[in-house]
């Protein structure tokens, strides 16, 4: 066991295409490389383990640090520079099931073609940083249907027919969409390229007497447009673009958040957020990517129903400068936060070692048996399972990340 109970974090820098070359050197003070820096993972991860720092400027990867506990869960900074994959994640027994199977055929864990890369289910929450863009979840079909006729009224006569049977239609209409040939793709395609052209021509400036909810219609219309019109040229034979015409398009502003569970349609779009997750690299992609895409696995994990609002409340602190808990409904991590001027006790409840990240200011964290960390924006900290009292000190807006559930009976208010 660890002597001490607070030590430095390295995160590992994921270098994939999507990423921003300037929103996480920005937040961390630093120059930028001129490459895309899309993620960087806090955790135990075993293909991308965090390292240890020691005191003494020793480093060892978590996974193999002497009396070390990897956490069950990954902290990520994720910056969208790029739009990610449409994609999904599984519930623990497909994924169980799925490693299970893809070992027993002899895929390698790193094969490009792996669905399945480890065992583990992977419930997310992402919470913005900067103003985040993204896709998360079906909309109600009548909305699709608005949609449709405002922003390609010709050419998708098909779908809009799928698309009248009501919210049951919706996993027929994404298999009608995934499944097509490559012609009916592209005259699909066509048709939302020269429907987007019209809807660029006409505009759709509200009137000085339209209603609240004409004007909100106006402003989602026109963020789906440019989504669309997006995504068309990134990806111009790819049927993932239709799905957004089925989507719920969020935009969040810092300090908003999304609960992601299995199943779940969703792509982030653009910004820059911190994201919580149980540690699994498990993702089916449906489409917006040049990485492998299995439609009829992706299908099969495809949660293809309407749901709630996937934005989530806080259990707040008894003053603003105390510890407020976003809600997910898992086990696989409880997420608080702080916007520190001063001290803060951390909560040392829950399930194993736990993960503090600073992504503003200055703050040390330090425990009663003298460890101690100063953090800037982007570092973070270890803390091994015990009851040894730790505090953080300074100004600036701190996260604490561990495993663990919300307590029921609560009070929540939406954040």
């Amino acid at each position: 066991m660890a002597a001490s109970t607070v030590f430095a974090l390295d995160g590992v820098r994921m270098p994939y295409a999507w990423g921003s070359t300037e929103l996480i050197p920005a937040l961390r003070g630093e120059a930028p490389s001129g490459v895309p820096e899309a993620e960087v993972w806090f955790g135990g991860h075993e293909a991308h383990p965090s390292d240890v720092v020691f005191a003494d400027g020793r480093r060892v990867a978590l996974t193999q640090a002497n009396g070390f506990e990897p956490p069950s869960f990954l902290v990520k900074l994720l910056a969208a520079g790029a739009p990610l994959s449409l994609q999904v994640h599984p519930d623990r027994a497909t994924a169980i099931a799925g490693f299970a199977a893809e070992d027993a055929q002899g895929i390698a864990r790193d094969a490009p073609e792996r669905r399945y890369r480890d065992s583990s289910d992977k419930p997310e929450m992402l919470r913005a940083l900067t103003p985040m863009r993204l896709l998360c979840g079906f909309r109600r079909t009548a909305s699709s249907r608005r949609l449709l006729a405002a922003l390609v009224p010709e050419g998708l006569n098909d779908l809009a027919a799928i698309l009248a049977q009501g919210d049951a239609g919706l996993s027929r209409a994404v298999d009608a969409i995934l499944r097509a040939p490559l012609s009916v793709t592209a005259a699909r395609l066509a048709a939302v390229a020269a429907g987007l052209a019209a809807f660029d021509g006409q505009g759709t400036p509200p009137a000085p007497e339209s209603s609240g909810g004409d004007v909100e219609q106006n402003a989602e219309l026109a963020l789906v447009a440019d989504i669309m019109r997006d995504l068309l040229r990134r990806y111009p034979t790819d049927p993932g673009v239709l799905l957004v015409l089925l989507l719920r398009p969020l935009t969040l502003q810092p300090g908003e958040a999304v609960y992601v569970g299995p199943g779940v349609l969703h792509a982030y779009l653009s910004g820059l957020g911190v994201e919580v997750m149980a540690a699994s690299d498990n993702v089916l992609r449906g489409g917006l990517t040049e990485k492998h895409v299995d439609v009829a696995e992706f299908l099969r994990v495809l949660d293809a129903r309407v749901g709630e609002d996937p934005r989530v409340g806080a259990l707040r602190g008894a003053t603003p400068r105390d510890w407020s808990r976003l809600i997910a409904p898992t086990s696989a991590f409880l997420l608080d936060e702080a916007q520190l001027d001063g001290t803060l006790r951390l909560e040392r409840s829950g399930t194993g070692p736990s993960i503090v990240l600073c992504t503003r200011g200055g703050v040390v964290v330090s425990a009663a048996d003298k460890s101690t960390v100063r953090l800037g924006p982007g570092r973070a900290a270890y803390i091994v399972t015990g009851d040894t009292p730790v505090q953080i000190a300074g100004v600036g807006e701190i996260f604490h990340v561990r495993a663990g559930s919300v307590l029921a009976g609560e009070r929540v208010d939406r954040a």
